[in-house]
Order: C-alpha cells, then structure tokens, then sequence
C-alpha cells in the first residue's frame, strides 16, 4: 500500500483541531474556573473527551485510517509477552489501592469511565493519527520521540484548567516519559489496543491512589524511569 508523504500535514491539521475541541471542551465545563484534574475526574463524565472521541472516530473512518492509526490485533500474538513488565507493574499498584482504601463506587464508575475514555482519545491521537503521519514520513525513531514529546507539552494545557502551571509542567515531564514506553508498545506490536488499557489502567488507578492520599508522586519517578528503560530496549533493533 502506499502511504501518501503528506500524511503528517493531515495528522497535524487533525491535532490543531482536536486540541481546541479538548482544552475549549474543559474550560467550558469547569465555566471558566480553576479546578483540580482530581476533582473534574472524580465529580462528572467529561463531556469535551467525549466529543473529542467522536472528532477523531469520524475523522479516522472518513480517511480509512484505522489500520494505519493501528486499532486492529496484533501480528504475532506471542508479542504480547512484552506487556509482562508492566502488567506486573499495574497489579503492585492495584494492590496498593486496595490497601489505601476505594472511594465511593459513583466515584469509582465515574473514574473508570473518565479514565477509559481519556485512554482511548490519547492513543487513537498520540500513537494512532500522529504517529502515524510523522512515521510514514519521517520515519519510526522520529515519530516515537516526537509524539511523546509533543504528548508531554499537551499536558501543559491543564493549567488553564487547573491554574497550576508549575504542577503542568512536572506532569508534562512525566508523560513525556510515558509517551516514549506507549510509543515502544506501539512499534513493537503494531496495534494501539494494549497501549489503549495500559494508559487508561496507568490514569485510572493513579486517580484512585491519589483519591485515596497515597503519596503517588514519591513512586512516579522511578516507575517512569523503569517504563523508560523497558520501552527504549523494545525499540533496540528499530530502524
């Protein structure tokens, strides 16, 4: 098949375009106030994540893009093995929310909910459209370093949200850190699927540690590094 040299220009318009929808949906539902991520994710279903879903399931089946952004199974279902490490990583950290306590189960639901659908908008953008224009242009390794870059800046924006530009940009450094293992996972299996539960377990039990008072932050350092290292050995014989 070949893959039109100017898919990165279109990855970039879709974007632009899901950027507005994504940070002018949020401030529109906080109307204009400075509220906590915490807060906005724990009280009521984000609605600007949902018309974000629709933006890009709309665009993807307009262009036929599914599976170049990568929703199908994976080519070698013994690949999967690779997703050992963090899936050990995920059940230590459910273990810990179970001995920290659960909230109340709307809260819960609404978490999950919240959680899933921020995992499924981010992947279908970041390793799905994104990764997909730049790596048919410019090639994998630019496209792996790229799109996490450009994941973690994205995360800037919740200041406008949060009014905490300084804790923006620590968490921008962090998922900056987490694009690089995702994109890894990507390349390596050639499907965003299991990056897709990985980002929304990563997102949903990190909320229900923090709902809980666990001090998250002290672990996110070097969880992040060990993702780092284990996604840059995945991605040790691409070209």
């Amino acid at each position: 098949m070949v893959v039109p040299r100017k898919s990165w220009l279109t990855s970039l318009i879709i974007f632009i375009i899901w950027v507005i929808v994504v940070v002018g949906g949020g401030l529109l539902q906080v109307k204009w106030q400075h509220t906590k991520l915490a807060d906005l994710v724990k009280n009521q279903v984000i609605f600007g994540v949902i018309v974000a879903m629709v933006f890009l399931t709309g665009v993807i089946t307009y262009l036929k893009w599914w599976p170049r952004v990568g929703w199908k199974g994976p080519n070698n279902l013994g690949d999967l093995l690779l997703l050992c490490p963090p899936a050990l990583f995920r059940l230590s950290t459910s273990l810990l929310v179970l001995f920290t306590g659960l909230p109340s189960i709307r809260v819960l639901m609404i978490v999950i909910i919240n959680t899933l659908m921020v995992g499924i908008r981010e992947e279908l953008m970041f390793r799905g459209i994104l990764f997909h224009g730049i790596s048919s242009s410019f090639g994998i390794w630019r496209a792996v370093w790229s799109t996490a870059i450009i994941f973690g800046a994205v995360h800037t924006f919740n200041s406008f949200i949060t009014g905490d530009f300084n804790a923006s940009i620590l968490q921008a450094f962090f998922a900056f850190m987490f694009g690089i293992y995702i994109a890894a996972l990507r390349v390596r299996l050639d499907t965003i699927i299991p990056g897709i539960i990985f980002h929304w377990l990563w997102d949903c039990l990190a909320f229900l540690i923090i709902l809980t008072n666990f001090l998250w932050e002290m672990a996110l350092l070097p969880l992040s590094m060990i993702l780092v290292i284990h996604g840059l050995w995945l991605l040790r014989r691409c070209s």
